[in-house]
């Protein structure tokens, strides 16, 4: 049910912002020409989505959102090409909030829920390096705060550190 509101919230932003329904659907806009001197013919083939490899698996982000401390992460959906999605809290609080959406190319949009049914405010960003920023808007659009979040590089997993107790444990009659 909230993706369906999602996607429909979606379309709608897009067509708003862009101005038209090919835009919000993603339509190709070049089409095939036949070649003329001046212009060579071009052929359009149908494009996977532009979805920085950062985002291909899940991503965990911390940083600001207007002037409080939070911690975003970030997965893509069972299927790449439906979007991402993920939940996001504020540091000193145990509220996590849903998060889905789509990105393509370096910009970033997605919808937020606290209570997973209804829409509560909208992420719009651009990804610059590691550096994930923008606005974050409420439902009603009655306010807006920046945004600024920095990857957080996930470590390799170590070995247990009671290796070399246990190897030594094993040598003793």
């Amino acid at each position: 049910m909230m993706q369906g509101l999602f996607a429909v919230t979606l379309i709608a932003a897009l067509t708003c912002s862009s101005g038209s329904v090919a835009a919000a659907t993603k339509a190709p806009v070049a089409t095939p020409t036949a070649a003329t001197p001046e212009a060579p013919a071009v052929a359009v083939s149908p494009a996977a989505p532009a979805i920085p490899a950062l985002f291909l698996k899940p991503v965990l982000l911390r940083g600001t959102l207007g002037d409080v401390n939070v911690q975003v992460q970030i997965r893509p959906k069972a299927e790449i090409d439906e979007g991402i999605e993920g939940e996001y809290f504020i540091f000193g609080n145990t509220a996590q909030i849903l998060l889905a959406g789509e990105i393509e190319g370096d910009i970033l949009f997605m919808e937020e829920s606290e209570n997973g049914t209804n829409i509560s405010g909208q992420w719009d960003g651009k990804l610059e390096g590691d550096i994930l920023a923008g606005s974050w808007m409420s439902a009603d659009g009655s306010f807006t705060k920046p945004f600024s979040l920095k990857v957080v590089p996930l470590k390799p997993a170590t070995p247990a550190r009671n290796g070399k107790k246990a190897a030594a444990k094993a040598g003793k009659p």
